[in-house]
């Protein structure tokens, strides 16, 4: 049976019922409940763990991808993105405070049982990589232990992931 959340701005929350997603490692317990991104909303959505609603009226996966674009342009490839990380067993988070798009903990742990493996940053065939891009990435990754991937999303929503490391010789 699907929880049910609200729409609001940029994440979904639920109020009640939630406690079966927060053990899967989904969204963070506020005092207004189970806050959801709006990555983590589409994924619980397109599988039928959750119904969204805004201003009390029902809405569809279709409706949802295409608020989620008005609050984030790239929405769409990025989420490709977390899907399939999320598809693979890893809990995946917004990287925001990390400056890259996703952060990913190890298979099996969530926030709290384990530091995050990796952070994410999405590309698509369309975008341009500056060496000074890749090498601040690189140093945010490597100042929190952590490893950078960089997710490339090409034209069939096909996903090539590229670990990068900083090499000491």
């Amino acid at each position: 049976m699907p929880v049910e959340g609200e729409l609001l701005g940029n994440r979904v929350v639920v109020a009640r019922d939630y406690d079966e997603l927060a053990k899967k490692g989904f969204g963070e317990v506020k005092k207004e409940g189970l806050v959801l991104s709006l990555y983590e909303a589409c994924y619980l959505l397109e599988r039928g763990k959750l119904k969204i609603k805004l201003t009390g009226e029902e809405i569809d996966p279709e409706e949802f991808r295409r608020r989620a674009e008005e609050v984030d342009r790239n929405f769409l490839v990025k989420y490709t993105v977390y899907r399939d990380i999320r598809d693979r067993g890893y809990v995946i988070k917004t990287g925001f405070k990390f400056g890259t798009h996703f952060r990913v903990y190890p298979r099996g742990k969530k926030p709290g049982e384990a530091h995050t493996e990796y952070v994410v940053q999405v590309v698509t065939e369309e975008d341009v990589l500056e060496p000074n891009d890749i090498s601040r990435m690189v140093r945010v990754a490597t100042g929190i232990r952590t490893k950078l991937l960089l997710a490339f999303v090409d034209s069939e929503n096909d996903v090539v992931y590229y670990k990068v490391e900083r090499i000491n010789l």
